[in-house]
């Protein structure tokens, strides 16, 4: 069996833990914001990536 390099698990407790530093003390106003600004800067990143332009699974929850 092959040596595991790299574990999945490991890293998503690593980010929790860094978005708890990173929130500890916030207030719940402050912590909504802190994931506004995180959200937008997802979503700008995946323009970016994108060209702009969503997945077609994505595109049908944009319709009016």
């Amino acid at each position: 069996m092959r040596a595991k390099t790299f574990d999945c698990v490991e890293m998503k407790h690593r980010g929790a833990e860094k978005v708890r530093e990173q929130t500890k003390g916030m207030t719940l106003e402050q912590e909504l914001e802190f994931w506004r600004e995180r959200s937008r800067i997802l979503r700008q990143r995946q323009d970016a990536a994108t060209g702009g332009h969503l997945p077609l699974e994505n595109q049908e929850s944009q319709l009016p």
